[in-house]
């Protein structure tokens, strides 16, 4: 019953952290020579990875990293799951006295943040990026090695995940909306209610329609929405309902209204696009990523992070190669993990344009100006949006995924 109820506020209040209490967990009855996973404390993430790993009949060590309660990606990108963050679970969990292997399994999604070369350097395991989807896993580690299909790299989008992310955008923007809906029924009368209505019913339409609305993400799919939901409105007011032709104008632009905010806001729930202010209003991509010849050794460790398949190894020429740009959501994870900085890039230290974002780094930033004038410390200005928590300080990693939160993420 209480899992039932931690789903249902899951269902609208990802924005906020849950945790559960980091350290060791047993999924079935591992011995020591059973795999080693890290994941986050989530606590949706880590009771769904505990389940599939069950379900899937797979014996292993789950390290449960203390990354705020907040899921894998965001915690990556807002600078709480990191290569130190897993060092600490290593060292801190004793499970080197359990395994006889020194092999960790580490989420894809967590390359925004965890380096490889370092972690191996600073603790003697060997780290490998599992597939990006837990459920995905038991084919991973029966393969023979560790390597995930590519098909297994790429991260989606699908139906569920699109409605629960609906509920969540609305329930966001209505945080943020309440007081003025409120304030303007003083005016007309019942508008917060309806308002209410309508936003979670125009944030699910965003969100499970978006790959069907016509327009690029952002403004003009919500644009799009909302046009085409005011026709059925206009048609339902004039027929069914025999509301006033002023009425019925002014609701018309309210719907448009509402549909192309939460438009605009939609891509930073969603794992598919940047949340970047120019490509959201524009429509028009100017993400910038290329891999340098002359640097690049042919690791292929790019196209294993990325989560867009955005590179290819050449087999003749043994380098990678960018083949898919306008996938590249400037998550960050082919940067951290380059061994020889070969990949030139414009989104470094990128702000996330959201409106949740766009609010809390404006308060950040008013709060460091106070405070250098009164001379005292400064606050770090989030450089990766708010990431469920609105406390993000990730020096260079853009958190663009900063609100999608999957429930099957290793």
């Amino acid at each position: 019953m209480f899992d039932l109820l931690k789903d249902f506020w899951l269902l609208f209040g990802r924005l906020f952290p849950f945790p559960t209490r980091p350290g060791l967990r047993k999924a079935g009855n591992p011995d020591r020579s059973s795999p080693v996973l890290v994941t986050c404390n989530f606590e949706l993430t880590v009771r769904k990875v505990i389940q599939a790993l069950e379900r899937d009949h797979i014996d292993a060590w789950v390290l449960v990293a203390p990354t705020k309660g907040i899921n894998v990606w965001c915690a990556a990108g807002g600078g709480h799951f990191t290569t130190d963050t897993v060092v600490s679970i290593l060292k801190t969990s004793g499970i080197e006295n359990l395994v006889d292997h020194r092999r960790i399994i580490l989420p894809q999604l967590s390359a925004v943040g965890v380096n490889i070369w370092a972690l191996k350097d600073r603790t003697g395991w060997t780290p490998h990026f599992g597939p990006v989807d837990i459920n995905h896993l038991a084919a991973y580690l029966t393969g023979g090695e560790y390597r995930a299909e590519r098909r297994h790299r790429r991260v989606e989008f699908p139906l569920k995940e699109r409605f629960i992310m609906g509920t969540n955008l609305a329930f966001n923007s209505l945080v943020f909306l309440i007081v003025p809906f409120l304030v303007a029924s003083i005016w007309v009368t019942g508008l917060w209610w309806k308002s209410i209505a309508l936003l979670f019913l125009l944030g699910v339409l965003n969100s499970v329609l978006v790959l069907w609305l016509p327009g690029n993400p952002g403004v003009r799919k919500g644009f799009s929405l909302g046009l085409l939901a005011s026709a059925v409105f206009v048609v339902m007011a004039q027929t069914a309902w025999t509301m006033e032709p002023a009425a019925t104008l002014g609701w018309t632009g309210w719907i448009v209204l509402l549909s192309t905010y939460l438009g605009y806001d939609m891509p930073s729930w969603s794992p598919l696009w940047r949340a970047d202010v120019k490509e959201l209003v524009t429509g028009v991509k100017h993400t910038h990523v290329e891999v340098v010849p002359e640097r690049c050794i042919g690791c292929g460790l790019c196209t294993i992070v990325c989560p867009a398949s955005v590179f290819e190894l050449n087999p003749e020429m043994k380098i990678s190669r960018v083949v898919h740009l306008e996938a590249c959501q400037a998550c960050g994870a082919c940067i951290e993990n380059c061994p020889k900085e070969a990949i030139d890039n414009n989104f470094r230290a990128g702000v996330c344009s959201c409106p949740t974002c766009t609010v809390i780094n404006s308060v950040k930033s008013h709060k460091r100006k106070d405070a250098e004038r009164n001379g005292g410390e400064t606050e770090p200005v989030a450089a990766a949006g708010c990431c469920e928590s609105g406390d993000c300080e990730s020096g260079e990693i853009e958190c663009s995924q900063h609100q999608w939160i999957p429930d099957n993420v290793i």
